[in-house]
């Protein structure tokens, strides 16, 4: 997903659209959004934190049951119906993206 940070207002619609394409189930989210404040000017904006599809992931290494796996594309995914809930993809992700 693409995100344009100059025109990110905070509206959620990106996360709602990963929930949606991936089936995350319902009380996750898979892109966190950041409220940030400038500390000269004072003005609020947002950050985005989608999953950054690492090269080598973490989560992919870590998961017991094969879960999470990078596609031959490069795309990191995640299968809800194998995940066990044990979150250790969580713990691992260093954007805390998971």
């Amino acid at each position: 997903m693409v995100i344009d940070l100059a025109k990110c207002d905070g509206c959620r619609e990106c996360t709602r659209a990963c929930t949606a394409m991936h089936f995350v189930p319902p009380g996750q989210e898979w892109i966190r959004i950041y409220e940030m404040q400038d500390h000269e000017f004072g003005a609020r904006y947002w950050l985005p934190r989608p999953c950054m599809q690492c090269d080598n992931p973490p989560c992919v290494k870590v998961c017991p049951v094969s879960a999470a796996w990078k596609r031959e594309d490069g795309i990191v995914m995640q299968d809800t119906s194998r995940c066990i809930g044990c979150r250790f993809c969580i713990a691992a992700c260093p954007y805390g993206a998971r």
